[in-house]
């Protein structure tokens, strides 16, 4: 008698599932022939301003696009019997076009930064759910490349005909400035920064979370600007007719330039040569620079840009959540620390094991937590996590710890609190991610996605002004919805 789970099993198992995928691929294969079968076609749809015909088949298109009577209701024109269904799209490339029918058929598609958009608002318009999620992904794994591409396509989508592609389009500009506002330096120096339209660059130069010196911005908008007008060269040889198409293409933008911040020796060398700063502008700087004291330190032009990221990667501090990597580093002493991650919880199906293997024997840390509700805390401390035996915890000793709330429920403004109880500072137990305090007054629990072991005893081991249970993610016990570890880069 053989026993179940043999070898014989195993081979018969893999077998089935080779098999299984050879009928898929002749499926798709089939479907690719059904997809060039143009004489069983009973779709003619009209594409393009130059009209061209592409054919497909009612059932396939009607089973694949949930939207399928809406496009024959915007669409659609009358046929006769026996004829052609016919559907004209005019503002639709040929090519994007076809691609997308194919996809119809076959789930087989070629996405590059070029077109990803373009086919992302046909998914919409047809209802193919699972090519929408395709193109979000492609866009999302390719931000680091092709940030300013995507940027100056989602701009153009917020103007489409079509308001699910708009809506669409809207979320992904936010996604792109994050992107670019944290990455400036890099992507500043790319050509598709070079091509962006005026009113993108405005945009980006407008936003509070540019990470780069005022310096640095007045180079790219004068490179952008440059390339632009097609002027190559330096501004101390330049014509005056080159000189005044440079200055048409910083109209607008020059006025998002934070001329006050700029280094007065870069002024003098890189600004001023250039002509191109208006007078009004100009006098203002040299007010500044002769009555500092008139002027009042929140006025926009005098605000200067949140820094460049010191957190590199982080997934919580982006975006609005920027300025609090200043604060940390300040908290942590040095105001210019760069960090980088070791542990993602979320990457790592929120395990307490992987959290050790990454993260024990590691100091000093930052432990960033995002609640279910967009709460943000965490905790430092410059001893590490470290490897125990057995279900018991051990405590580790330092009088530099603290905890920190960013994003509360009442609304409370970023606090530190301080250890009380240094002996306490931080506990490492197997089954428990980070705990900070014998309370504990912060403990993240294995599975902490689900897991309502997670908790709260603020204030215990550590304590400062509004410390309770409840302040640092809105209850005793809790959910987490992700967090990071940070060391030193």
């Amino acid at each position: 008698m053989r026993m179940a789970g043999g070898p014989g099993d195993v081979l018969s198992q893999d077998n089935s599932i080779f098999k299984n995928l050879q009928s898929i691929v002749q499926l798709i294969s089939d479907l690719q022939r059904l997809y060039e079968d143009k004489d069983s076609a009973d779709i003619e749809f009209v594409v393009g301003k130059e009209e061209t015909r592409v054919l497909a088949h009612s059932l396939i298109v009607k089973t694949r696009c949930s939207n399928y009577n809406e496009l024959k209701l915007a669409y659609g024109q009358r046929s006769m019997p026996g004829k052609l269904l016919v559907l004209q799209i005019a503002d639709v490339n040929v090519e994007e076009f076809n691609s997308v029918v194919q996809y119809i058929y076959t789930g087989r598609i070629n996405l590059n930064a070029a077109v990803v958009f373009k086919v992302l608002a046909l998914a919409l318009e047809f209802g193919i759910s699972e090519l929408k999620l395709t193109c979000e992904d492609h866009i999302m794994n390719t931000m680091k490349e092709n940030a300013c591409v995507f940027l100056s396509s989602a701009f153009e989508g917020r103007n489409d005909r079509r308001e699910a592609f708009r809506e669409e389009a809207a979320v992904f500009v936010d996604k792109c400035t994050t992107h670019i506002c944290e990455h400036a330096a890099d992507c500043v120096k790319s050509s598709a920064f070079l091509r962006l339209s005026k009113e993108c660059v405005i945009h980006l130069v407008s936003s509070d979370y540019l990470g780069m010196k005022e310096d640095d911005v007045w180079r790219a908008v004068l490179a952008w600007a440059k390339h632009q007008a097609n002027v190559t060269s330096s501004p101390h040889s330049w014509t005056d007719g080159e000189r005044q198409l440079v200055g048409q293409a910083l109209r607008d933008v020059i006025n998002h330039v934070r001329i006050l911040l700029i280094d007065k020796q870069v002024y003098a060398e890189e600004v001023e040569p250039t002509g191109l700063v208006p007078l009004e502008l100009s006098l203002q700087r040299y007010r500044y620079a002769a009555l500092p004291d008139t002027f009042q330190p929140k006025e926009p032009h005098l605000t200067p840009r949140a820094p460049a990221p010191f957190f590199k990667d982080s997934n919580l501090l982006t975006g609005k959540n920027l300025a609090f990597q200043q604060l940390l580093n300040n908290w942590f002493g040095k105001p210019s620390q760069m960090w980088r991650r070791l542990y993602l919880a979320s990457a790592n199906s929120y395990s307490a094991a992987s959290f050790h293997e990454c993260c024990d024997g590691i100091a000093p840390l930052f432990v960033l937590v995002l609640g279910s509700s967009g709460q943000l805390c965490g905790g430092f401390t410059d001893v590490p996590f470290v490897r125990t035996n057995g279900g018991r915890a051990k405590y580790s000793t330092t009088d530099r710890a603290f905890l920190f709330s960013l994003i509360n429920l009442i609304k409370r403004p970023a606090t530190r609190f301080n250890i009380i109880k240094k002996m306490f500072a931080i506990a490492s137990h197997p089954e428990f991610g980070p705990i900070f305090g014998a309370g504990a007054d912060l403990s993240i629990a294995n599975n902490c996605n689900v897991s309502m072991e997670c908790y709260s005893n603020l204030p215990h081991t550590y304590d400062g002004e509004g410390a309770s249970s409840t302040l640092l993610m809105g209850g005793y016990n809790f959910t987490v919805a992700d967090y990071e570890v940070f060391t030193v880069s």
